[in-house]
């Protein structure tokens, strides 16, 4: 039964996330201006809360706290690292300085990118399906304004539109394989769920802090930032309300 909890939402985090960004594109680019950096902050608020409420204090409690934190320092480190070698960067605009046009590293920093999201949701799925909800939850939260400004870039590339569905959707098929073997991974290396946890959590506050924030600090005006302020609010409940059901 855990297996296609893993199997469902890893599909949703990855070719649903995608399909939803190419329906994205089909909108005007007024509306998409309001909803993306709105889907940026419910981001942002799901992310740190699943990481500092969820992920964080769970792996505390089958292991000592100082571990933990230094495992989710070590991730964190080890994301920069990742981020520097192989251009593994969430830009959500169509220039982008790190990204440039070179599509073929988009779409191999996403399918990297998209293989730890499977780790990920197999991992908090195995502690508990509330704790594996809310992280999907962010999962596909954060990947929709990611795959929006992927799908811009390839199309700025000189990809048409099938080509970069095709080729989005073939980066994003890493999810599920992986997650199905950290599932059966971890389930036989029990001892190694606590600091899967911890990396899972450095992920979040990563992503969330060093990509998100910033995306979230070009713009400003007083309309733009109410509107933020309450899509942050709403990830931040959202997830807190969810994780009442974990025991």
């Amino acid at each position: 039964m855990l297996i296609l909890w893993i199997i469902s939402f890893s599909l949703l985090g990855s070719v649903g996330a995608i399909f939803t960004a190419a329906i994205f594109l089909r909108i005007g680019e007024q509306i998409q201006e309001i909803l993306v950096p709105s889907l940026i902050a419910y981001a942002s608020g799901t992310l740190l809360t699943v990481a500092l409420m969820g992920l964080i204090p769970h792996a505390i409690e089958h292991t000592d706290s100082h571990t933990i934190l230094i495992t989710v320092l070590m991730g964190i480190i080890l994301f920069f690292i990742l981020e520097k070698i192989i251009i593994w960067r969430h830009c959500h605009e169509t220039e982008c300085r790190t990204h440039g046009t070179v599509a073929s590293m988009i779409l191999i920093g996403d399918a990297f990118h998209n293989a730890a999201d499977g780790v990920i949701i197999a991992t908090s799925f195995l502690v508990s399906i509330p704790i594996g909800i809310t992280t999907a939850i962010s999962v596909i939260a954060h990947e929709i304004p990611q795959e929006v400004g992927d799908f811009a870039i390839l199309l700025n590339a000189g990809y048409s539109r099938k080509k970069a569905l095709l080729m989005n959707t073939l980066s994003s098929l890493s999810t599920l394989p992986v997650a199905i073997l950290a599932y059966y991974g971890l389930v036989i290396i029990n001892d190694a769920i606590p600091y899967a946890m911890a990396i899972a959590a450095a992920s979040f506050l990563y992503i969330s802090l060093t990509d998100l924030y910033p995306e979230l600090h070009q713009r400003g005006g007083f309309w733009y930032e109410i509107r933020q302020f309450f899509f942050m609010v709403l990830g931040v409940g959202m997830m807190l309300f969810l994780l009442q059901f974990h025991h």
